[in-house]
Formats: structure tokens, sequence, C-alpha cells
């Protein structure tokens, strides 16, 4: 799911993508328009670490969940560095 914000602007999350690995290539199976209880799950790692991004320079990302091996991390940039950290 992808997300992006900044001080003074906020926070936005945009469609969770539902992908999987055929061969050596990811394949987009879905974009996931619902607002449920998996798209709320997703986004409560963005808004735990950055609230609503007060006093932060722009970060985007995205907060991707590997079923097979139960994980969630979060990568992307943050003021322009890049960063991957896993969500415990």
């Amino acid at each position: 799911m992808p997300f992006w914000g900044r001080a003074r602007r906020g926070g936005e999350t945009d469609r969770i993508r539902l992908s999987r690995i055929i061969g050596d290539e990811l394949v987009d199976i879905e974009l996931w328009t619902a607002r449920d209880e998996l798209t709320y799950a997703l986004e409560a790692p963005v808004w735990d670490r950055y609230g609503m991004f007060a006093g932060q320079p722009a970060i985007r990302g995205d907060v991707i969940w590997a079923l097979a091996d139960r994980t969630v991390v979060i990568v992307g940039t943050r003021g322009g560095t890049r960063f991957e950290e896993a969500v415990r």
C-alpha cells in the first residue's frame, strides 16, 4: 500500500495492490478499493510512526505485507534517504 506525507500537508495512503510472484515476476492480481479491516491494518504502522507527519520531511513509501512469511515491512524514502524497516 503506497503512502506519502510531509509536515504541514499531512499524510495519505493509496489503494492496496494485491500481487503474487509468477515465475520470476511480480504480477498484480487486484487493486483493493474497499475501506475495510485490511486497509486499516496496513495503514496502522504509517500512522503509528508518523502521526500526521508533523515535523517530518517528505516521506514516500510502501507498506508491504508478505503472506508467505507473515511479515510487514515499510520501505521508502524520508527526506531523500532510502529506508526499510520491519513492523513488529
